[in-house]
């Protein structure tokens, strides 16, 4: 095996993280089609226990022997977890990927509110210009969107921004536990909690992967797809991630991580046909660029999930 050099070392580590980035921007696409399946509509809640049950079906094996989280800091990121992906699922499915996606993609600015007000983490005078552009990107696609059915989708798209930016301060306190341990423990919680949810509302739903698997064929598209959501959109992209973290500074990765919000409409235009609007496609622009310059030109203080 020829040795590498260390330019060539760090280019595979940059890779994971670009790959983990396209991985996790296939969310979208995953979800319209559940969405518009005709043979079995996939609820929100449905869709967040199928995705969070598998993946921690494949994180499982690789969090043995690594360093666990506590209960209560355990117990805090599921919860924070459960209602940010389920957030943003329903968003998703009311409106188009790309308001959900730009919109969830806010957190790390509300994570700069957040901060000094639940963690005593000072506000930095540089972070205001960021956070005043993408609260301008913010504005442009929310209210250049906000009518007909689409207002309780932005809404609860909003309000996963908010629960994703808690959700990152609250990571960013389980450091000295594995990422990988932590994001196993965090999906099997989130397919608890939902489970217990679709038990109360949708029982029907629970059914669905036994059926698939006893015969009902029409059935089984469905259950792939929840399958590989689980795995290949959500687990294996964890795993690349913290691959790439171990020799990218957190301020690369983080640049990095951005081509999720970038991809995840333009998988869905080309499999899905969704046209994001004018309002969406400027103000997400100037969310992106909002992110970007807090990346490039002043040190993060947290961590992307």
């Amino acid at each position: 095996m020829p040795h590498l050099t260390p330019k060539e070392s760090l280019l595979r580590y940059r890779l994971a993280l670009v790959l983990a980035g396209v991985l996790w921007s296939l969310g979208g696409v995953f979800i319209k089609l559940l969405t518009q399946n005709a043979g079995w509509h996939s609820s929100a809640l449905g869709i967040t226990f199928y995705r969070s049950l598998f993946a921690a079906l494949c994180l499982a094996p690789l969090a043995r022997g690594r360093t666990l989280p506590n209960l209560r800091d355990s117990l805090c990121a599921i919860v924070s977890y459960t209602l940010l992906l389920g957030l943003y699922v329903a968003a998703t499915q009311g409106t188009t990927a790309a308001n959900a996606i730009f919109l969830q993609y806010t957190a790390p600015l509300y994570a700069l509110i957040l901060g000094p007000l639940f963690f005593g983490e000072p506000f930095h005078r540089e972070d205001a210009g960021a956070l005043g552009v993408a609260m301008l990107g913010i504005g442009i696609l929310f209210f250049g969107n906000f009518h007909g059915g689409a207002q309780a989708p932005l809404l609860m798209g909003a309000g996963s921004g908010v629960m994703f930016g808690f959700f990152l301060l609250w990571i960013r306190r389980m450091r000295y536990a594995d990422p990988i341990a932590v994001t196993a423990i965090n999906n099997a919680g989130v397919a608890l909690l939902s489970g217990g949810a679709l038990l109360v509302s949708r029982p029907a739903e629970l059914a669905l992967v036994p059926r698939a698997l006893l015969g009902e064929s029409n059935l089984l598209p469905v259950a792939l797809l929840l399958a590989a959501m689980g795995c290949v959109q959500i687990a294996l992209p964890y795993v690349l991630f913290s691959y790439g973290l171990k020799r990218v500074a957190s301020v690369e990765g983080s640049l990095l991580a951005l081509v999720e919000p970038l991809l995840n409409p333009v998988w869905v235009v080309l499999f899905v046909g969704e046209q994001p609007s004018r309002a969406t496609l400027a103000g997400g622009l100037l969310i992106i660029v909002a992110l970007a310059a807090r990346y490039v030109f002043f040190r993060p203080r947290f961590q992307p999930a």
